[in-house]
Parts: C-alpha cells; sequence; structure tokens
C-alpha cells in the first residue's frame, strides 16, 4: 500500500532551475502576475504582512533603535540563484532614501501604528508604467504618483524631511 502524494510546493531552487532550463518565450508569467504571486507570501511560509511585524518585533527589541523607525522592504536579486528574487525586510532608525524595488513603512512607537510612507516598483515599471496610464486601472494611480515623485526627487527630499535634514 502506498502512501497518497502530498501537494508539494517546489524549492525555490527547484523553481530557479526550471526556470534556466526554459526558453525566454516559455517562460511564463509576466513581471505583474510576478509581483502578484510574490506579494501572496508565494516565496514564505509567512504573508507579506507577518514579515512587516516581525521586522518591527526586531525593530522595538533593537537597541540601537530609539524612538519611531522605519522598515524597509526590498525586492532583490538572489546572490546564488540567477533568475530568483527574493523579499528582504529590515528596519532602520533613520528614513532611507528612495530607491528601485522599494516599499517603506514607519513605524510610530507611541501608538503601535504602522504608517505606509512609498513604494517604488522595479525600473521597467518606473519607465512603462507612465507611458500607458492612461491604459492603467483607476487603483494603480497612487502607484503612478509614486512613480512620478520618485523621478523627481520628492521621496528623497520627503526622506530629508522625515530626517530632519536640509534637502540637498
Amino acid at each position: 500500500m502506498s502512501l497518497p502524494q502530498e501537494n508539494k510546493k517546489p524549492t525555490l531552487g527547484e523553481a530557479s532551475l526550471d526556470l534556466q532550463k526554459k526558453t525566454a518565450g516559455e517562460k511564463g508569467p509576466d513581471a505583474i502576475e510576478l509581483e502578484r504571486e510574490i506579494n501572496k507570501g508565494s516565496n514564505s511560509k509567512r504573508s507579506y504582512e507577518e514579515e512587516v511585524h516581525t521586522a518591527i518585533r526586531r525593530g522595538l527589541s533593537s537597541d540601537r533603535i530609539v524612538n519611531d523607525f522605519f522598515v524597509q522592504v526590498l525586492f532583490v536579486k538572489h546572490r546564488l540563484l540567477a533568475n530568483t528574487m527574493v523579499r528582504k525586510f529590515g528596519f532602520h532608525q533613520n528614513c532611507p532614501s528612495s530607491n528601485y524595488d522599494q516599499t517603506l513603512y514607519k513605524y510610530h512607537r507611541n501608538t503601535g501604528q504602522v504608517e505606509f510612507l512609498w513604494t517604488v516598483p522595479n525600473v521597467a515599471a518606473c519607465h512603462n508604467l507612465p507611458l500607458i496610464k492612461n491604459f492603467l486601472p483607476k487603483d494603480q494611480s497612487e502607484l503612478l504618483s509614486f512613480i512620478e515623485d520618485f523621478k523627481r526627487g520628492e521621496l528623497d527630499r520627503r526622506a530629508d524631511r522625515l530626517n530632519n535634514q536640509a534637502p540637498v
């Protein structure tokens, strides 16, 4: 008698190797579908929100962090697996400069509130989305405004204000 097979999800390495074997036309999902899958928490057993709250707990327990602080989520290429992207969750006392593939939150220690500050997509999305803005769904308007603010340097000026620094 054999045991029933579990619906086992492939590991990150297995999925990466499968993608490397395929040609460009066979690779499947476009960047938007990939982003949706990643934001579902498909690369982790924990959801995106759970990862953000884990970073907040680490920030709260750190001796380096005093008062309010920032939680930064970066979407970066995996060091060893060429076609694999991963999210990195970190905390900072000072507001980091804006960058591609970044989402930023501010944690208000006194109230326990998490404030969403901005998100900047990848280089291709920052270039292409404004070109097709008239065809995008209305729920993408906030993302378009973040892209425009990023290109104009407004997000970095906002970071300077949050750090109580004079803008450059």
